[in-house]
């Protein structure tokens, strides 16, 4: 596999980054992850503005232009051979020291990585995916959960007691028995025609496809609530989703081994998996008429 770092295409087994990297040393970094469709990248704009604002926050030069994520995304994908994959993009600090103030102005590191898939996508997003809760909240709170930082050990260590508990995806909770997120995704409930979801306010990852999903919803007559979701609140819903840019939108039928309504993908869930569908058909059309 071919990666792209500081400039080079390089194979992934060549590819060196410094042993002082401070995003090795102290996770001094940021990255941020779209998807592509059928060798077209998606949303890279949106994405490229998170990773931007993320990167004034923790004092990192900013990525170029989105344009030239989208140029070297296609290429990057075509020397590998993959056409619908998922491109992460990450920033470091680079090496400047090993302490925790950075020493001088070091040469960030910009790495550029995709991996096809997985091939049952479509299968899960049409059946629908089991998830557990964690017994823990995500390891960084607002504001920093704001943020795509380098370094998940919450996530690692949630997606270890998932893959015990075969299930597909964990939900992290906090102390007072809130659920926020997923350790990859946001997460919404069905109350009727209403759409829950947690307030990015709360420590929240802003999410691209988050945010595209509650424009979506808005304009097929659905209201959307950003609220706080006791685990109760979500253990009474019909309907649970999930939303990230590479799975779309996900619905949840299983939450702990039990059935989320009656075990199958809701109605409201199938019609925003239609529009969304849509929306991502009209984009990519207007790509490739340019």
């Amino acid at each position: 596999m071919l990666v792209w770092l500081n400039g080079r295409f390089v194979a992934a087994r060549d590819a060196r980054v410094s042993a002082l990297d401070r995003g090795f040393l102290h996770g001094d970094g940021v990255y941020d992850t779209w998807r592509t469709y059928d060798g077209v990248p998606f949303a890279v704009a949106a994405h490229v503005a998170r990773l931007a604002a993320a990167a004034r926050v923790l004092g990192l030069p900013p990525p170029e232009a989105a344009t030239v994520w989208i140029r070297r995304t296609r290429v990057l994908l075509a020397r590998n051979g993959v056409r619908d994959a998922a491109v992460r993009l990450t920033l470091t600090r680079g090496p400047a020291g090993d302490g925790l103030l950075p020493e001088g102005r070091g040469r960030p590191t910009r790495l550029l990585t995709a991996r096809a898939l997985p091939r049952d996508l479509d299968a899960r997003r049409e059946r629908g995916i089991a998830v557990v809760l964690l017994p823990f909240p995500r390891d960084a709170g607002p504001p920093w959960g704001n943020m795509k930082l380098v370094g998940h050990a919450s996530a690692i260590v949630g997606r270890r007691l998932v893959a015990r508990q075969r299930a597909d995806e964990g939900l992290y909770v906090t102390p007072d028995g809130a659920v926020t997120e997923s350790t990859t995704a946001n997460v919404f409930v069905v109350e009727g025609d209403t759409l829950v979801t947690p307030p990015v306010a709360a420590g929240v990852l802003p999410g691209v496809t988050r945010a595209l999903v509650i424009a979506i919803a808005r304009r097929a007559g659905l209201t959307v609530r950003e609220e706080k979701i006791p685990v109760a609140r979500l253990r009474r819903a019909r309907e649970v989703f999930l939303t990230a840019s590479t799975i779309e939108i996900a619905p949840v039928v299983r939450i702990d081994g039990r059935r989320v309504g009656d075990g199958r993908p809701g109605a409201r869930t199938r019609l925003l998996q239609s529009h969304f569908r849509a929306h991502v058909a009209r984009v990519l059309r207007v790509a490739g008429a340019r």
